[in-house]
């Protein structure tokens, strides 16, 4: 378990690496942080124009302006941003402003993920226990119907007709963990909600098989009720495929919970991302990236390490 352990995390290092560079490149040449200075003719502007660039090494070419950076990043994290807040020289601290967005965002993304989990498993459970029945029929017929509904048109119609009530906290995030849950409650079910559906009936199919395989048939044989059937031995095997599809599909989740930050105004990384955008900053859209990445790595991580303890067959493929 150890090297399949490590052999995932070298994946997800790699992976990580491989955005940081390709987001630095890609942004460092489509992106001119100074461009307020253009504008600007007079002689302290020129200067104050000069020393940007010198300072961030703008003129450099890319391979060199990523090797600073890369470089910099083990000493003093993402450094500062080009321009401040109200568009002077003094730039913010990149590592502070994204730290604080990624915890917001983290906290939508495991809140949701639970009620995934919990949820997805617990309706396709209890649908196919039911297959044919009118509850199941009514299940599915959900199912497909929230998974149709685009997460930010989720999240308006949830806005506006539960946000007003005085039981969610929209906006100012109250304190204590009443006030957290009241402040995390619309978004994480605007964004899992959708996901339900669709891994609900993952997890249907899956048990609709695994209910028809001979170890289900033996262990009825043995007089084991159907429900020691259905949770100890056909869930178990149903989890496999529904924790592979779910790590395969978490940078879509990822991308979906920026749109539900957007709604909802949480002060995540979409918040700032689009901050940075009008800025044309692109060290704060780089570092925004490998969060980014770094986020989708460590839940891939963790769904990998689940996959191998509820498969054993995939640590010992992986390790051949």
């Amino acid at each position: 378990m150890i090297r399949y352990a490590l052999r995932r995390l070298a994946y997800a290092v790699s992976m990580v690496w491989g955005v940081s560079f390709g987001a630095f490149v890609a942004f460092g040449l489509s992106f001119d942080p100074t461009y307020s200075y253009n504008l600007c003719q007079d002689a302290p502007c020129r200067e104050a124009h000069k020393e940007l660039i010198n300072r961030f090494h703008l003129h450099d070419p890319i391979l060199e302006r990523y090797w600073y950076w890369l470089s910099g990043l083990f000493r003093h994290g993402f450094g500062r941003s080009v321009l401040g807040d109200f568009g002077n020289g003094s730039g913010y601290d990149i590592g502070s402003a994204v730290w604080h967005a990624t915890w917001v965002t983290a906290q939508l993304l495991a809140v949701s993920l639970v009620l995934v989990v919990v949820a997805g498993v617990g309706v396709g459970v209890v649908s196919a226990r039911r297959a044919g029945s009118p509850l199941d029929w009514l299940v599915r017929l959900c199912a497909y119907v929230v998974w149709s509904i685009p997460t930010f048109l989720v999240g308006v119609i949830l806005l506006h007709a539960l946000g007003p009530s005085h039981w969610f906290d929209i906006g100012e995030r109250e304190s204590g963990l009443v006030g957290w849950i009241r402040w995390i409650t619309l978004p994480a079910i605007a964004l899992s909600v959708g996901l339900i559906g669709l891994y609900s009936r993952y997890i249907r199919s899956s048990m609709l098989v695994s209910l028809r395989q001979p170890y289900a048939d033996v262990a009825r044989g043995k007089g084991l009720p159907e429900r020691q059937v259905v949770y100890r031995h056909a869930l178990r095997n149903s989890l496999i495929p529904f924790v592979s599809v779910l790590t395969l599909d978490l940078a879509a989740v990822v991308g979906a919970s920026l749109a539900t930050d957007y709604v909802f105004n949480l002060g995540g990384l979409a918040d700032l991302f689009l901050h940075s955008i009008g800025q044309a900053d692109p060290f704060v859209l780089t570092a925004i990236l490998v969060v980014i990445a770094a986020l989708v790595a460590v839940f891939m991580l963790l769904g990998d390490l689940a996959a191998g303890w509820l498969d054993p067959r995939a640590r010992i493929g992986a390790a051949r």
